[in-house]
């Protein structure tokens, strides 16, 4: 059976894999602060903020200050405070990945991901996973057979709570979900969070019989 690294920076996922990728991603995160601070001077400048009115009191623009270089200011400074959120969250991600690269590494620099270090007898099916949810995000499909959440596997599963209660003390931090899915074993990383449907996961699953525990 092929094993399959889909956690954030490993196998197929794009996230940061690699020193030289995280390295390029810090460089253009230094880069965008620059870029912030020089348009924070172009509001200096013009001695206003993020946040006073671009409008007097009769509502006609200002005529002290540029209202179009500041507007343009504000625009950019949203946006590129965006991008940056986005490229720190990449950033540690990477970091992450390459920490947990060097754990799994063995003697002769062969990464120990073999399918027996893996759980392979399933314990639930997914049955549906909702549009839009953490599920979802994770990489998690319609019919995958889980042989971990967390720390859940066959060994442990008793009943469906046993998951509820990992993602609800696991809520805003990464849980590992192993399935297998086409004859393949795959690793996933699953976020538990509020999000605009029910619950943290947004997925439902049932358990299986060892009659189950083949994918098919």
């Amino acid at each position: 059976m092929e094993v399959v690294d889909f956690r954030p920076g490993m196998g197929n996922d794009p996230e940061p894999a690699t020193r030289e990728q995280v390295m390029d991603l810090m460089k253009q995160k230094d880069n965008i602060e620059e870029e912030i601070k020089a348009l924070h001077e172009v509001l200096e400048s013009q001695k206003v903020g993020m946040d006073e009115p671009l409008v007097d009191g009769e509502g006609f623009p200002r005529s002290d200050i540029d209202v179009y270089q500041v507007r343009h200011a504000r625009h950019n400074i949203r946006s590129k405070g965006n991008d940056l959120i986005s490229l720190v969250a990449r950033i540690e991600v990477g970091l992450h990945s390459l920490h947990a690269q060097a754990r799994e590494t063995c003697e002769g620099g062969v990464v120990a991901n073999r399918e027996q270090d893996l759980p392979t007898s399933p314990f639930a099916r997914v049955m549906v996973v909702l549009d839009g949810s953490p599920a979802e995000t994770a990489g998690i499909k319609q019919g995958d057979l889980v042989t971990k959440f967390g720390s859940v596997t066959k060994e442990n599963f008793k009943n469906l709570k046993n998951i509820s209660d990992v993602g609800e003390s696991s809520q805003g931090r990464g849980v590992e979900v192993v399935v297998v899915r086409g004859g393949s074993t795959r690793r996933l990383r699953m976020v538990p969070c509020s999000w605009s449907g029910m619950g943290l996961l947004g997925f439902k699953i049932r358990p299986v019989g060892d009659e189950e525990n083949i994918d098919r």
